[in-house]
């Protein structure tokens, strides 16, 4: 069982540089990387989310969060990731709801969204990867 103890907003920008009333047509970008810990059976899940225009308007908003989560004996890295995406995921799309909405503009609500198991790749850590939450 994957459980998260604590997450934070490491990064946070916003642009919203667009006149009023534009329609935008809004496309997102995720990275998620976990790095874990296996005598502690701990990892730490990085999320690294983009939502920006298709047609190059200046809005972009970019968020980037790191959690720190507890998994028991049996749990298998995939099943890890993409679990600890889907409890993280929601206080993402609230991060970026209540960062436009305190904008002036509509709140932006992103769509939910689920991470496939058969495409999570293990053992393939990050160079240079480090957290400042071990």
């Amino acid at each position: 069982m994957v459980e998260l103890k604590f997450y934070k907003v490491s990064g946070l920008n916003f642009v919203n540089n667009v006149q009023n009333g534009t329609q935008l047509k809004l496309k997102n970008q995720v990275k998620y990387n976990v790095n874990y810990f296996g005598e502690e059976k701990r990892c730490v899940g990085k999320l690294d989310f983009t939502v920006n225009d298709e047609e190059m308007n200046p809005f972009e908003i970019r968020v980037q969060m790191e959690a720190v989560f507890t998994y028991s004996d049996g749990d298998e890295q995939p099943d890890i990731h993409t679990e600890s995406f889907d409890q993280l995921f929601p206080f993402l799309r609230q991060v970026i709801h209540e960062t436009t909405a305190m904008s002036g503009m509509p709140g932006l609500l992103i769509p939910l969204m689920k991470l496939d198991r058969s495409n999570v790749n293990v053992n393939k850590a990050p160079e240079n990867e480090n957290s400042p939450l071990n």
